[in-house]
């Protein structure tokens, strides 16, 4: 039997350029054949700063995944694990109505400066229909 699905990444990513505050992405949707969400990874040009300083809520389809001051630490990886093994387990959530929401809070901490901002990116492993 052929397999009727295919995995695929993708990654939305927005910038963090001033301390303490609230980032809200917008207009962030799951391709339209998107048959589940397996799992998800945030990564940053600076981990160290989103290590230290983020927490978010994250919504796919609808479902709140990680609710409202999740810490980032727990999503990211180090360049140690193997490429596959990056990826938060969700399991298989369903796309409901193809949206990926998310609240990330910036938060200043002594072990990481601001300095010139950050990028956030996340990256989600999809399993696509054919």
């Amino acid at each position: 039997m052929e397999k009727q699905t295919r995995e695929i990444r993708k990654t939305f990513s927005f910038q963090v350029n001033e301390a303490n505050k609230l980032y809200t992405p917008v207009k962030w949707e799951l391709p339209k054949k998107t048959a589940f969400v397996k799992g998800l990874q945030l990564t940053s040009d600076f981990p160290n700063k989103l290590y230290y300083r983020g927490s978010q809520r994250i919504e796919i389809g609808g479902d709140e995944l990680f609710p409202e001051g999740f810490d980032s630490k727990i999503l990211i990886s180090s360049i140690s694990v193997a490429p596959r093994e990056r990826f938060f387990d969700l399991g298989e959530v369903q796309p409901g109505d193809l949206s990926v929401k998310v609240r990330y809070e910036d938060k200043d901490h002594e072990r990481a400066v601001l300095g010139n901002g950050y990028q956030v990116s996340v990256v989600l492993l999809l399993e696509e229909e054919i």
